[in-house]
Formats: C-alpha cells, sequence, structure tokens
C-alpha cells in the first residue's frame, strides 16, 4: 500500500508541476504577445513620423511662396494706410483753409445775398391752371 501512497503523491506532485510549467508559458507567451503589440505600435508611430517629415519637405517650398506674396501684400497694405492717412490730412488742411478764407472774406465785408422766400412762392402755393383768382 505504501507504494500506491507514494505513487499517488507522485501523481498529484507531477500534475501541479505540469500546471505551474503551463501557467508559467501561458505567461510568458502572454508577454512575448503584449511586446510584440508594442513593438508593432512603435513601428507605426515611428512610420507615420517619417510620412510626416517627408510630407513637409513638400511643403516647405509652396510656403515660402506663399509667404512672399503676403509680405508683397503687406507693403500694399501699408502704402494704403499711408495714402489714406495723407488724404484725411489733406481733407483736415483743405477744410482748415476754406475757413479761414471764409473768415477773412467776412472780415473784409464780403455778404451773399440771398433771396427771401415770402417773395418767391412756392409750388403748393402757385394757383393751378386755369383756376380762378379772386
Amino acid at each position: 500500500m505504501s507504494n500506491v501512497g507514494v505513487n499517488q503523491e507522485m501523481r498529484d506532485l507531477l500534475i501541479r508541476l505540469d500546471q505551474k510549467v503551463s501557467d508559467g508559458f501561458e505567461n510568458i507567451n502572454h508577454k512575448l504577445d503584449e511586446m510584440n503589440r508594442r513593438a508593432d505600435g512603435h513601428e507605426d508611430r515611428i512610420r507615420r513620423l517619417e510620412d510626416t517629415t517627408n510630407n513637409r519637405s513638400q511643403f516647405i517650398p509652396r510656403f515660402e511662396v506663399v509667404e512672399a506674396k503676403v509680405a508683397i501684400h503687406e507693403g500694399r497694405f501699408n502704402q494704403l494706410d499711408g495714402a489714406g492717412k495723407g488724404a484725411g490730412l489733406f481733407g483736415r488742411v483743405a477744410t482748415a483753409a476754406l475757413g479761414a478764407l471764409a473768415a477773412v472774406l467776412a472780415m473784409l465785408g464780403l455778404q451773399v445775398s440771398t433771396t427771401h422766400k415770402a417773395s418767391h412762392p412756392t409750388t403748393v402755393e402757385q394757383p393751378a391752371k386755369g383756376a380762378i383768382l379772386k
């Protein structure tokens, strides 16, 4: 009977050992799969970065052309802004000069005669054609 008990114990130990080895290999395989997925993710990121870098090098000349055009337009806007300020200044100076001229003429006694409205009837006050006047 002692052989049967020993055999049973050995069998149980072997089963537990087999289970532990299986679990260990399963954990190792799981970790390897995880490492492979992570490595694939790194490769994909590197590939995307390389593609982006290649695409950016194609856009640099186009960007420089657009930047040059923008600089030209900014110069034109500055010119137009200066011209507008100059025109505004000219308008203010011309208004002041006309006001000064009017003041000088008024001081010299120049008057502009105007007609009185009462002596000139408006359209509403004129009689209609063929109307009998009293």
